[in-house]
């Protein structure tokens, strides 16, 4: 069962929609929602600052950090006041918190096993982010203690799931989320796609008894054969009219593999155009 409903919010149109399934979520599960800004301390380290500075074609003076704080935490304040003003008048259980630190840690340490965090893929001025800071929502994804949703750029009631399953752990723990935690969302479809190498009569047996066990809803099961990541990818985005959020596993992967050939979990959150909830 959801705690509490998680959203990193800082301003960007796709955090905007974060909000939104975060306060659509707190009202169909009956779960408070909050959204948290963190103001990244790397930004006012002072070799960042004097980059910056140095770029825009003016001298670093002594009060300029101070200046600099001001501004963030009165941008923080307008990005929550705005989050707060939409939950009071969509009728959510909500607060709101802001904090300084490193923007993944802090909304990590933030967090519960039982909670659900929110994310967008892709935050405020995300093209010098992914080089200067990494890539947040993928960080969090890797570290949280919870479940997390990484949500794109348009925000739709979810209806109709999509479950990537394997038969691991994983696969198992997001087809029992489904079952126990998104029952209340009315769902009208949950379509499993399961990838193999190739065609196994004993491992489809395997599979579907395993769904039959955990997965405590009406479900159509389709085997595909290939590379996982890219079979999954392309019935997401081949079929983004018929489906609202896709439900998987995070991170299956040994890390000395992930390392050698890269993680399936990372190549979907990259290459699919739907939201993405992935469970521990």
């Amino acid at each position: 069962m959801i705690k509490r409903i998680l959203v990193g919010l800082d301003g960007s149109e796709q955090s905007k929609i974060a909000g939104k399934y975060g306060i659509y979520l707190s009202k169909k599960l009956k779960k408070p929602v909050i959204g948290i800004h963190i103001i990244d301390i790397r930004l006012l380290e002072g070799p960042f600052i004097e980059d910056i500075a140095g770029a825009l074609g003016f001298t670093v003076y002594s009060d300029f950090t101070p200046k600099i704080k001001e501004a963030l935490e009165k941008r923080a304040d307008i990005i929550l006041d705005a989050f707060a003003k939409e939950c009071r008048e969509e009728g959510a259980d909500c607060s709101i918190v802001s904090a300084y630190g490193i923007v993944v840690n802090e909304i990590v340490n933030m967090a519960d096993p039982e909670d659900l965090i929110i994310v967008g893929k892709k935050g405020q001025h995300s093209e010098f982010t992914a080089l200067l800071l990494g890539s947040t929502s993928e960080a969090i994804a890797r570290k949280a203690p919870c479940p997390v949703m990484v949500t794109h750029e348009i925000f739709k009631e979810i209806q109709n799931i999509v479950l990537a399953f394997d038969g691991r752990e994983k696969s198992i723990h997001a087809s029992q989320y489904i079952s126990d935690t998104l029952k209340d969302l009315d769902i009208k479809k949950v379509t499993v796609i399961s990838v193999l190498e190739e065609d196994s009569p004993e491992k489809k047996k395997h599979i579907q008894e395993l769904l039959e066990e955990y997965l405590k809803v009406d479900f159509e099961l389709k085997f595909m054969y290939g590379y996982p990541e890219e079979e999954i990818t392309e019935f997401i985005n081949s079929n983004l009219d018929k489906y609202d959020l896709l439900v998987m596993g995070a991170y299956g992967e040994s890390k000395i593999k992930e390392l050698i050939l890269g993680s399936t979990t990372s190549y979907i959150l990259n290459h699919t155009q739907i939201a993405t909830l992935l469970v521990k």
